[in-house]
């Protein structure tokens, strides 16, 4: 039941911390699909029946698996943002780009001749500028489609394919979300009810490993902008 490998990293000193973080997610995750695997080997000594619906001890595994995977997005791609973005706005059209734009709404803001002075008594103005960037970028959890998409701009993520990579995420973020504020719970149809929603290890794993997978060729891509040579630091083929 282990989850399939992620892409070979790219290495760079500024994405190592992302990557270890994002290394430390799938374990997590690869660790709760392999009790599962040890709960249901155990459930079928004992004589229990593996077909149909899982018990909800296994569910539970489920659930924290894909809490496990959002976590991880989360985390990697925060640490991501803190520690590249600096780097990459000044090398890179998409992310410069997305910077000027975030410059421009902070001075029409209301507040601006506030946050002028600010930036410009600060001794590096665009230093807090970018610090204020970072901030808006990694305040609230990533754990929509629409924030990674943003994210994503940020970082200077312009291949088509990771783009649409990322709109596929939806289904993980809905089924995070639900777990996390919810606690999967169903609308109960009459008093008493408390139906939790069902997936399958299947459509878990895939959505795990899809988030997880996503995260890496994000990572991968930043690493390329900033100068890395290939996977683990090695000359691309």
């Amino acid at each position: 039941m282990h989850l399939d490998g992620l892409s070979a990293a790219w290495f760079h000193p500024h994405t190592d911390k992302a990557q270890r973080f994002l290394a430390s997610a799938y374990d997590s995750v690869e660790a709760v699909l392999t009790n599962l695997e040890i709960v249901r080997l155990a459930r079928r000594e004992e004589g229990g029946d593996l077909r149909g619906r899982l018990t909800s001890n296994e569910e539970d595994l489920l659930r924290a698996a894909l809490t496990f995977a959002g976590a991880g997005i989360d985390s990697a791609l925060k640490q991501l943002i803190r520690d590249t973005l600096a780097a990459l706005v000044p090398v890179n059209r998409e992310s410069a780009s997305k910077f000027q734009a975030h410059a421009e709404a902070r001075l029409a803001h209301e507040q601006a001749p506030k946050l002028l002075a600010r930036y410009l008594t600060s001794g590096d103005p665009r230093g807090a500028l970018i610090d204020d960037y970072v901030y808006e970028l990694t305040g609230s959890s990533l754990q929509s489609t629409e924030q990674v998409q943003k994210v994503a701009g940020a970082l200077g993520v312009t291949d088509a394919k990771l783009r649409k990579r990322i709109g596929e995420l939806k289904p993980l973020f809905v089924a995070r979300n639900e777990i996390v504020h919810e606690l999967d719970l169903k609308a109960p149809e009459k008093p008493g009810d408390r139906h939790r929603r069902v997936r399958s290890i299947g459509k878990t794993k895939d959505m795990t490993h899809h988030g997880l997978e996503t995260t890496q060729q994000i990572i991968n891509s930043v690493a390329k902008i900033l100068g890395s040579p290939g996977p683990h630091g090695q000359s691309e083929a």
